[in-house]
């Protein structure tokens, strides 16, 4: 039998996080991408937990997740990015921050000519935030608002 989201939301919300529901949308709003890709400028997000050593981690909040976000500079030397979330396994990620914030793919294919020029910073969430409130409200916002004021093209996501 193929779990639906009304019996993965009553899992959680019986094992994890009573408080927990699914957002569910009707419709998803669409906006084609007509750019030329090698013209555009892009940023990275990642839901991994990633962040800059001497900064604070994310925070699990006793299960009710951090809606808080990182901002990591795109040209930053991986050597000095870290990563704390509870909810997945960081096997690779430790090998290779890439598995979860494919930075230095990104830089590699604006050098090739791939994909056009960076913004200037790239933004970091923990994935797991069940109550989503205060991200949707309040951080996720904030971090639209900084892209766009960068100027910023697209986005690509590397969720966890």
């Amino acid at each position: 039998m193929a779990a639906t989201i009304e019996s993965v939301e009553k899992v959680v919300q019986e094992n994890y996080v009573p408080e927990f529901h699914y957002l569910k949308y009707d419709t998803t709003p669409f906006q084609p991408f007509t750019k030329d890709l090698a013209s555009a400028k892009g940023a990275l997000i990642t839901t991994g937990g990633v962040f800059l050593k001497g900064e604070p981690p994310f925070q699990d909040n006793y299960g009710l997740g951090d809606p808080s976000y990182r901002e990591i500079p795109s040209d930053v030397d991986t050597k000095k990015l870290m990563h704390y979330h509870e909810h997945y396994d960081h096997t690779n990620a430790s090998k290779d921050i890439n598995c979860i914030f494919p930075i230095e793919r990104m830089r590699q294919l604006a050098k090739e000519g791939t994909i056009g020029p960076l913004a200037e910073t790239f933004y970091s969430f923990m994935g797991f935030v069940p109550i989503a409130h205060p991200l949707l409200t309040r951080t996720a916002p904030q971090v639209a608002r900084k892209l766009k004021k960068e100027l910023v093209d697209y986005v690509l996501i590397a969720p966890v």
